[in-house]
């Protein structure tokens, strides 16, 4: 038994080398040099797309923030899923507040079949951009932009080379349920797999519109249930790269439970699974890791079943060492994107030791619920999305099986929790 627990936290070892890598490549992207300020002049007319269905909780200060952007010239497109929707007063009345006049508010009116509610909206709004826009903005309705949140997106894209430019959603529990420490953990694997493999999310992101329309993103997007993970195989095609941007890394402070986060998890890896190159290695990395985990956890058991508690003390003794190695990385990681959202003056909430203590027992759960979300996102035909179910038959066969206005469900008023 010894033999086998030495050969499974081998296994381990080779695993923490591995993120170990990705998170000092993830945390060096935070260090390189800022580019250079760019007059107003110079900066190109942008269109920011926003598509909305259900009134997310922090909508009206998603839209607030958008409407005062550092930013020349640019204008905010607004595409909400129908007049009924509750976002449909929440974002006009927002608009009346502030007296703005760069905005567009419109009802989605084409609702393709064959791809997501989102894909539809996003193909309707820049269906009716003039020639004057050279840049297009997307950001999702949990993301509350800092001002110079366009114009640091947009600056890097004056290099013919990048494509597209993206930050990332980075989940800051407040409360310590479990759903959200999970969802939490499970996203700073994502973002830094993410930012080493140049995958685009689309919550934060620009690209020019020529290379938009080169690369036939409104004909992919009309065929898809993802809007974002298909734009990395595209822009590959046409020589050109996805550069993550660090400063518009976007803090998210909602809350879910477990069955949520459950949902939550398996969406993005069936997204994955379908147009993600590296779903392979997602697969092989999860499954590994998570055996080696399982396997320790049965033989610390057989060890105590057999009172050996020589093997017990030894196999315990890895397996804490293995959740502090995680531990350490998630401290450096979430240190270097806590100084990027500090020097932007947003406030931070600090962990508590419960929440630390949390935290670590989390570990292990979030690579358990990463291994099962993986088989569920494999065996899923079906999914739903804000109450909408989509049939999945192959990454370019979708049919959206019934459509309904957004319901409002049982959160309250006021509620943080993410819809």
């Amino acid at each position: 038994m010894n033999e086998l627990a030495i050969a499974i936290f081998g296994v381990l070892v080779v695993f923490v080398v591995l993120q170990t890598f990705y998170v000092l490549a993830f945390i060096s992207s935070f260090y390189l040099p800022s580019l250079k300020t760019i007059k107003d002049e110079l900066l190109p007319k942008a269109a920011v797309i926003l598509s909305l269905r259900g009134a997310d909780p922090f909508l009206s200060d998603c839209v607030r923030a958008l409407l005062h952007q550092n930013y020349p010239q640019y204008n905010l497109h607004i595409i909400v899923d129908s007049q009924q929707d509750p976002a449909w007063n929440i974002v006009n009345k927002t608009i009346q507040q502030e007296r703005a006049t760069h905005v567009q508010v419109s009802p989605l009116i084409t609702r393709h079949n064959t791809c997501s509610l989102k894909g539809s909206a996003l193909v309707q709004a820049i269906d009716v951009l003039d020639d004057s826009y050279e840049v297009v903005a997307f950001i999702d309705a949990d993301v509350i932009a800092h001002p110079n949140w366009l114009r640091e997106l947009v600056v890097p894209l004056i290099d013919e080379r990048v494509g597209a430019t993206t930050g990332n959603r980075w989940y800051m529990p407040q409360t310590g349920q479990w759903g959200s420490l999970v969802r939490y953990l499970w996203n700073t694997v994502a973002v830094v797999f993410m930012c080493i493999h140049q995958a685009p999310w689309g919550g934060s992101m620009a690209m020019r519109l020529s290379v938009l329309q080169r690369a036939r993103l409104l004909e992919i997007w009309k065929q898809s249930v993802s809007v974002d993970v298909p734009i990395h195989k595209a822009l590959q095609a046409m020589n050109l790269k996805v550069k993550f941007v660090p400063t518009v890394i976007m803090p998210n402070r909602e809350e879910c439970n477990l069955v949520r986060c459950l949902c939550f998890i398996t969406r993005q890896l069936l997204v994955a699974r379908l147009y993600n190159p590296q779903w392979p290695l997602i697969v092989t990395q999860v499954f590994t890791s998570t055996l080696a985990i399982v396997l320790t956890i049965v033989l610390l058991l057989i060890a105590l079943i057999n009172s050996n508690m020589g093997t017990a003390i030894g196999i315990t003794g890895g397996l804490i060492c293995y959740i502090l190695a995680m531990a350490v990385q998630l401290v450096l990681v979430e240190h270097v994107v806590r100084r990027v959202v500090r020097a932007r003056g947003e406030s931070m909430t600090r962990f508590s030791a419960q929440m630390m203590a949390k935290t670590l027992v989390a570990i292990p759960l979030t690579q358990l619920v990463y291994a099962v979300t993986v088989v569920s996102a494999i065996l899923m035909r079906k999914v739903e999305w804000r109450g909408i179910m989509y049939q999945i038959k192959g990454p370019w066969n979708i049919r959206l099986i019934e459509y309904r206005p957004y319901q409002l469900s049982s959160q309250s008023v006021g509620s943080n929790a993410s819809l």
